[in-house]
């Protein structure tokens, strides 16, 4: 039996599995996945017979400058590659509704950057006001900011410092004094590896979960700004 459920809308049950990012995979209330994953997959943790491994990925330094869009309803419909892995840009109108609501709801201009170079979208920076972070993170006061997603890099490439500075910058000013981040200490998924975190200044304020099957350590960070 499959249940889904909108984290928005239901943050008891983050609050009772423990979910700090976007998309979870949760298989008889016992394995935990974040990231990709295959129908053999599934069915390996249907049968409990998953080996548990680390989705990892080098993290090049090289900064890459693209251009930014602010993250609004109309410019997240271009996500649709990278955020859904389709070229069909209706699988992002949930989310372009969705932006539109939390926008209006908070006053906010927009909820971060997504990044396009050499015409594809290649990742961004979004966040959330703490206070309307769904997740059971520690700090949800007003001045907190809370960064819901923050890729990608790979072997060659930085394509998240840009938005992520740009974020920050539109932060200070508009009156946030930290921003926090659920990120993994050594996987992908979600938001890691922290090391990256850390040489932008973020600090560990502490373990959030740890999730085996994936290798995962998610960690509270948090930036002064």
């Amino acid at each position: 039996m499959l249940h889904l459920f909108d984290l928005t809308e239901e943050p008891r049950k983050a609050e009772e599995y423990r979910i700090f990012s976007p998309t979870m995979l949760l298989v008889n209330d016992e394995h935990r996945w974040h990231g990709p994953f295959s129908k053999e997959m599934v069915q390996a943790m249907l049968e409990d017979e998953v080996e548990p491994v680390g989705y990892t990925v080098n993290q090049s330094e090289k900064v890459v400058e693209g251009a930014l869009l602010p993250i609004e309803p109309e410019s997240v419909l271009s996500t649709h590659t990278t955020c859904a892995g389709t070229e069909d840009e209706g699988l992002c109108m949930g989310k372009s509704e969705w932006v539109g609501k939390v926008m209006r709801t908070h006053g906010l201009k927009h909820l971060g950057y997504s990044h396009s170079y050499e015409g594809r979208c290649v990742g961004g920076a979004e966040f959330l006001p703490s206070e309307a972070v769904p997740y059971p993170i520690p700090d949800k006061r007003k001045g907190n900011a809370f960064l819901t997603c923050s890729y990608l890099s790979d072997e060659k490439h930085d394509f998240r410092t840009q938005p992520l500075r740009r974020l920050i910058q539109d932060l200070k000013g508009w009156g946030y004094d930290t921003l926090s981040v659920a990120a993994s200490k050594d996987v992908v998924f979600p938001n890691g590896p922290m090391w990256w975190f850390e040489k932008k200044g973020f600090v560990d304020k502490g373990l959030l979960i740890t999730e085996e099957l994936h290798m995962a350590e998610i960690h509270h960070m948090q930036l002064r700004l």
